[in-house]
């Protein structure tokens, strides 16, 4: 017989942590399952057992304290224990059905709510040379030089939209990594003098942006906006990039281009939400650009189209941590009071005292998706020869061979080319064939549904699907 619970939370960030502490602290039998070793998520990224610094930045002090507050509950925990699959057994009633891949987990357990807190992943653009060794993300770069205190390369150039261009500009440089330069797509002035009192809110993320300025400055590496990569060369690895002025649709313009000499090309066009839960269970989706795309549809208590099941952080539209450490507060009241553990009252009051810095939280996720959502031009990077989908190399040319001979919709083009079927299940790709399949058509992006998301959720291996037949 499955393990039974009242509540469980898939996904271990910000707003994972913060959802099954205050519902555990109401006493909703709570389970918390994420797929990395440790909690905390991307944002609060922890840093690998065996490793010791004698600094801790603000955010890694907040993770552990959460951590520790965390492991202070009667929460279940399950760690490194991937959420394949998630199925409704109605003919039952015993709520949801989670299938689970861990070496300290069970493989299977059962949940009457759930909240889905599976943040988000970094958006790929596909440009010539983007596969090549030393063409990295923001994202991995910054888990190499915090967590893990290795640098990717000696020399690089940043390029891409948002402020984690800053960040890892900063911490490439305090790496001793030399920065030629960052270069964002976004022109943001004048636009960007509007959201002035929406920073000046943000105290905190100011101070840090201000510190990380001061080290490009330092460091003497320019900050060049509406400007990208647009090529990265070499023959084994990067050797060079080419970079150029964009126009106000992230379209190179001819005749601006220059190349620089670097061993490291480090990219970040913004996050997607991470759906694939929600998908898979059948959530009501919307399409939101400025969110980061297709995200669930939710009401006032973050509940999506299916009653019980909730969506917090980023995986429900892109704002930021502090944004998703409020909703995930919002998510687990709302379960609290569902499950009969928090009287309405008692919600009300929660709900109406997160409402000013949620406020204030979704005016900077607002900023985010003005000021930093990625240009449609820069789907013109890629050439024919370009792979688009990285798993089982299928190239710009063949896709467009598929759209030309009739394959209208993500899910067409995938039947026909086998893109988005490899590891990463479309996550490097859908994006970036949607834009494609859009541009070839004539058709709107919020028109192309991403496609179906079937168990199991990640690539698993063939004995564990063995194991739940047996």
């Amino acid at each position: 017989m499955s393990e039974t619970y009242e509540l469980a939370v898939i996904g271990a960030g910000p707003a994972g942590l913060e959802a099954a502490l205050v519902a555990s602290q109401a006493g909703v039998k709570t389970v918390v399952i994420d797929c990395y070793p440790q909690s905390g998520g991307q944002y609060f990224k922890a840093m690998p057992s065996g490793f010791s610094v004698s600094e801790r930045n603000s955010a890694e002090a907040e993770g552990d304290a959460l951590a520790k507050r965390l492991e202070e509950t009667s929460v279940t925990r399950f760690w490194d224990t991937l959420v394949w699959g998630v199925f409704n057994d109605e003919e039952k009633d015993e709520g949801w059905l989670l299938a689970l891949n861990g070496a300290e987990a069970p493989k299977e357990i059962r949940a009457r709510t759930l909240i889905l807190a599976n943040g988000a992943y970094e958006t790929p653009v596909a440009f010539p040379g983007w596969t090549l060794p030393g063409v990295i993300s923001c994202g991995a770069t910054l888990i190499l030089v915090k967590t893990q205190r290795v640098a990717p390369g000696k020399r690089a150039i940043v390029t891409g939209t948002g402020p984690l261009l800053f960040s890892a500009a900063a911490h490439l440089i305090a790496a001793g990594v030399e920065v030629v330069a960052v270069c964002e797509n976004t022109r943001l002035f004048p636009k960007g003098i509007m959201y002035i009192p929406t920073m000046l809110g943000q105290w905190g993320r100011l101070v840090e942006g201000i510190k990380y300025l001061s080290t490009m400055i330092k460091g003497k590496t320019p900050y060049k906006t509406g400007w990208s990569v647009i090529e990265a060369q070499g023959k084994e690895h990067v050797e060079g990039a080419i970079i150029a002025k964009l126009d106000n649709n992230g379209v190179p313009i001819p005749g601006t281009e220059k190349t620089v000499l670097v061993d490291t090309v480090v990219c970040s066009f913004g996050l997607t939400p991470n759906t694939d839960m929600a998908r898979m269970i059948g959530c009501k989706l919307e399409y939101k650009a400025k969110k980061g795309g297709w995200i669930p549809v939710r009401d006032e208590t973050l509940q999506t189209s299916l009653d019980g099941v909730y969506v917090a952080g980023d995986c429900g539209g892109i704002s930021g941590a502090e944004n998703s450490r409020l909703e995930g507060q919002i998510a687990g009241t709302a379960v609290s009071n569902k499950t009969g553990h928090m009287s309405s009252q008692k919600a009300e009051e929660i709900y109406n005292s997160l409402k000013s810095p949620l406020s204030q939280q979704r005016r900077f996720g607002r900023l985010l998706g003005d000021l930093f959502t990625t240009k449609p031009g820069l789907s013109s990077l890629s050439r024919d020869d370009t792979i688009i989908c990285r798993c089982e190399e299928i190239t710009k040319k063949e896709i467009l061979a598929a759209i030309d001979a009739g394959c209208e919709s993500v899910v067409w083009v995938k039947r026909q080319t086998r893109s988005g079927m490899g590891m990463c299940q479309g996550r490097s790709c859908h994006r970036q064939v949607a834009h494609l399949v859009a541009q070839r058509t004539g058709q709107k992006l919020d028109t192309l549904l991403p496609d179906t998301q079937r168990p199991p959720e990640r690539p698993i291996s063939l004995e564990v699907l063995v194991e739940v037949d047996e």
